[in-house]
């Protein structure tokens, strides 16, 4: 049995208002090719598959005609899971007709464990079963309590994505005879432990939602997770396993992208390996100095592949027009910056205004940061402020929407 697993495709997305289109359009078609030649039986998608609740009609005839082209490539099975960037509704919509093509869809939290549970099957034998747990939205797994501090809070989160894995875990031993085949769970989540990049953008507020890998059960044979975009082991564990973003999501990303294969005899995980998907676009990022940023322009010799560029700069007084002249610089080695990111250097006394950034050019945490700098909050005030604005940000990126089912 051999099972692929991919997650965190962003489809739709765009970077500094450009489309990447072209890009995933590449790597699905890169993904098709791979599943025929390493003979693939099953494909995990862990969670957001779409960058938004409502992504362009572009993305969506990508998602589909993926979807459409993958009855050619001798799959017994397809399961996907709904990301915190994706609609349930959307997802689900559809998944009565795919289902015919076997390929299964679980959007969002299921009514109950069993539901969340997907055998594969073939000439009636099953050959697996996997627990399709998509992201859990608070709503999902506890009732709040009126005067609960945030640490209960917290608590009761990590405890209700425990108590979903663990009772589906349980649901599928006692509906199948797991002791010759392998249980796989699939989750959106952050583990505790796991090393995020710039792409990622918060599922919970804080620390609430973070879990340990302790809350797997030992039932499970490999667990494919999404939501963090570098790939990794879990605890040193190779069953649990993040396989990253196919697509740098921002310039931080610098990681090599990849998808994993599993291989099983039996119940037996008897290799992992790691395949590395090709650099459809590089996203390059000068750093340092006005100064050094310079240099770096002038001894940069453009690649023959596409790419796309930021300058980040930490700088302090008297720079005049930075943005102005780093992109002249740029055009006269033939490309120009996406976006050029101001870096205010703590260990120099900076003067308000003295450097400007565009408002399309800052993530909203900068945002927050840089008003609060100019109400003059003491430090204190910040940090009490700061999960109350990561918690409406949440708000606004989760799509509001019944979990409905049917």
């Amino acid at each position: 049995m051999r099972i692929l697993h991919t997650s965190d495709w962003h489809l739709g997305a765009r970077l500094c208002d450009r489309d990447r289109y072209d890009e995933h359009k590449s790597f699905l078609d890169w993904l098709l090719q791979t599943i025929r030649k390493e003979k693939i039986d099953i494909l995990l998608v862990s969670g957001d598959i779409f960058d938004s609740s409502n992504p362009p009609n572009q993305g969506e005839a990508l998602y589909y005609d993926f979807l459409c082209a993958l009855k050619d490539t001798g799959l017994i099975s397809t399961i996907l899971i709904g990301g915190n960037h994706d609609s349930i509704s959307k997802l689900n919509s559809p998944r009565a007709l795919l289902s015919r093509l076997d390929i299964h869809v679980i959007g969002g939290a299921c009514r109950s464990p069993e539901d969340s549970l997907i055998p594969v099957i073939v000439n009636g034998e099953v050959l697996a079963v996997v627990c399709a747990v998509p992201f859990l939205r608070e709503r999902d797994i506890r009732v709040p309590v009126p005067g609960e501090s945030w640490d209960e809070r917290e608590r009761d989160v990590a405890e209700g994505i425990a108590s979903y894995f663990r009772r589906t875990a349980e649901s599928a031993s006692e509906a199948y005879d797991l002791q010759n085949i392998p249980l796989i769970g699939m989750g959106h989540l952050f583990v505790t432990g796991s090393r995020s990049g710039e792409g990622e953008r918060d599922l919970y507020v804080g620390n609430l939602g973070a879990v340990t890998s302790d809350i797997f059960s030992d039932q499970f044979d490999y667990i494919a997770l999404g939501h963090i975009h570098r790939h990794q082991m879990i605890s040193g564990r190779q069953e649990i396993r993040y396989c990253g973003s196919p697509l740098p999501m921002d310039f931080g990303e610098n990681d090599e992208k990849t998808v994993i294969l599993a291989e099983f005899e039996g119940k037996s995980l008897i290799r992992t390996e790691t395949i590395n998907v090709p650099v459809f676009r590089k996203l390059l990022r000068f750093k340092g100095s006005f100064d050094e940023v310079s240099s770096q322009i002038d001894a940069f010799s453009p690649p023959s592949s596409p790419f796309w560029a930021e300058a980040e700069l930490v700088t302090g007084f008297g720079q005049g027009d930075i943005s102005t002249i780093l992109n002249e610089k740029a055009s006269e080695k033939g490309f120009e910056f996406l976006r050029i990111k101001i870096v205010r250097n703590p260990a120099e006394n900076i003067i308000e205004n003295q450097v400007s950034r565009e408002i399309k050019d800052l993530t909203p945490l900068e945002v927050f940061s840089e008003r609060c700098h100019k109400a003059c909050l003491e430090e204190k005030d910040k940090d009490e402020l700061l999960p109350l604005f990561k918690e409406l940000l949440v708000r606004i990126e989760t799509p509001l929407e019944e979990n409905d089912e049917d």
